[in-house]
């Protein structure tokens, strides 16, 4: 399955999912956003800061509530690194989009 496969998937997936708010769906565009920058790695470090201004969410609450419930749903791994230099580990957990293989 090739990248555009992978997310077209993960789109199908998001539009069946009835416990997704727009915030939720926002976050992950953003977070699908730093995927691609890192050229599709599995694990891949991203910023707070980035995150939520790629999302226009405004407030650190509704970011972290929505971190922890995407995390909850099975769409990502959240490895906070609460160190103020040092990015957060993310990895996509959604089937449709982690690479089981390296197509260019």
């Amino acid at each position: 399955m090739d990248r555009y496969e992978k997310l077209t998937h993960f789109i199908e997936r998001i539009v069946l999912d009835t416990r997704l708010k727009p915030v939720h769906i926002s976050l992950f565009i953003a977070l699908c956003h730093g995927w691609i920058a890192s050229k599709f790695q599995r694990s891949y470090r991203i910023t707070r800061r980035l995150l939520m201004n790629a999302s226009r969410i405004r407030s650190r609450a509704t970011y972290h509530k929505t971190m922890k419930e995407l995390q909850s749903f099975g769409y990502l791994k959240y490895n906070p690194s609460y160190h103020p230099f040092k990015a957060s580990e993310v990895e996509i957990l959604d089937d449709g989009l982690n690479a089981t293989n390296d197509e260019p």
